[in-house]
């Protein structure tokens, strides 16, 4: 009979809230309802197509200046993209009527873009057309644009070893600094013996904060190491063979950031010591600048006709340089052209050479096979030898 009562007393529960179900049905729309998978809102997340960001706070350094970046709610950025200690972002920027980007290594921990900043360091370079323009002109609360967090410098377990020897020279610091700063907060796991090379103990940059980072975790090692002045305390001359074989012991990874005349030098001393190529990684260096192996190969001292279309079927006719990358040309007149890392790493400018001829130097070819064969460039790494048609995607 209690059996029999309880059942009573659902069935009367169930019948009081038809009505209010058919209530909020009648209310409802008659449009399909739509859903999106988390999935695809955690890829926009993480591989949003802009940043917008400004600038939070500026700080001076010795011939630098360090920027920290925060989202711009205003503009419909709340949250950063999450980041590998390593990886680097790529800053829209308009100077007089070029249009261009450059790529900048991420300088904080990763940890940080939780808390909604990223920090760049951004160094005074003699002929730096984007450098000297972002230290002149950006100011606390300039907005920009910027990229999701790329490129492929960063610690990976899978195919580095578990100690890695990192080289850098002058602002090359700043994706080892991230990657220091993720070691001491336990975001990731590795030891890092850093050789780090400066001209003076003046030009050491964060000289500071890598004592204390050192200090607080014993998987951080610093050895700087000083070209042009002798102290105690600091390596004398230039990160050769020899230091870098004291520092890596029996097995260790080998990353290496600067400038490209340091990568040059540091593929001769790696060889040297006869360590495998997949034992080596040199982070994008950006744009590639002529040398002595490239004379004979290019026409500096020509300009040729570039012809372009873009992907809203505008075509543009302007003027191409011998001694500089088809990518440069085409910033200089002002149209917006697809680039990140700027050496040819990323294959973000891929982009289909119709007819003409074109030079791209062995180091920065990392063109697929079937792009070579189909006739498609990078052209922040190729240089014109005639006339050329290209189409790009804007």
């Amino acid at each position: 009979m209690k059996k029999d009562y309880l059942n009573s007393v659902a069935l009367e529960r169930f019948g009081a809230i038809i009505p209010t179900r058919r209530s909020v049905i009648e209310r409802a729309s008659a449009e399909f309802p739509q859903y999106e998978y988390n999935a695809n809102i955690l890829a926009r997340q993480l591989h949003p197509s802009v940043q917008h960001v400004y600038v939070k706070n500026i700080e001076p350094l010795t011939g630098a200046k360090r920027y920290t970046l925060c989202p711009d709610s205003e503009q419909g950025t709340d949250k950063l993209a999450c980041f590998q200690a390593g990886q680097y972002v790529s800053l829209d920027l308009q100077i007089g009527q070029s249009r261009l980007t450059r790529a900048y290594s991420l300088c904080s921990s990763p940890a940080s873009a939780l808390k909604g900043e990223y920090q760049i360091v951004v160094k005074d370079m003699k002929d730096g057309f984007a450098s000297k323009f972002i230290n002149e002109q950006f100011q606390i609360g300039t907005k920009l644009d910027i990229s999701e967090p790329a490129g492929f410098f960063y610690h990976e377990p899978l195919r580095d070893s578990r100690k890695v020897v990192g080289i850098a020279g002058g602002s090359g610091i700043a994706p080892f600094l991230s990657m220091a700063k993720a070691i001491a907060d336990g975001s990731e796991d590795f030891e890092l013996v850093l050789l780090y090379g400066s001209r003076t103990e003046k030009e050491i940059l964060f000289k500071d904060e890598l004592a204390e980072l050192e200090r607080k975790c014993d998987k951080i090692q610093v050895i700087h190491v000083l070209s042009d002045e002798q102290k105690e305390g600091y390596r004398y001359g230039f990160i050769n063979a020899q230091l870098i074989e004291e520092a890596a012991g029996q097995d260790s990874s080998v990353f290496v950031c600067g400038s490209q005349g340091m990568y040059d030098y540091i593929r001769g001393q790696t060889a040297e010591l006869g360590l495998p190529v997949r034992k080596v990684r040199f982070d994008a260096y950006g744009e590639y600048r002529l040398t002595k192996r490239d004379e004979g190969r290019v026409e500096k001292e020509k300009v040729f006709q570039l012809t372009v279309i873009t992907n809203d079927g505008l075509v543009h006719e302007i003027p191409a340089r011998g001694d500089e990358s088809i990518l440069v040309a085409i910033e200089r007149a002002g149209i917006k052209a697809p680039s990140k890392c700027r050496s040819g790493e990323c294959g973000w400018c891929r982009s289909r050479l119709f007819c003409g001829e074109v030079y791209t130097p062995e180091m920065t070819e990392r063109r697929r096979q079937y792009d070579k064969v189909a006739g498609y460039i990078h052209p922040c790494c190729s240089f014109p030898l005639s006339d050329c048609t290209i189409a790009i995607n804007c």
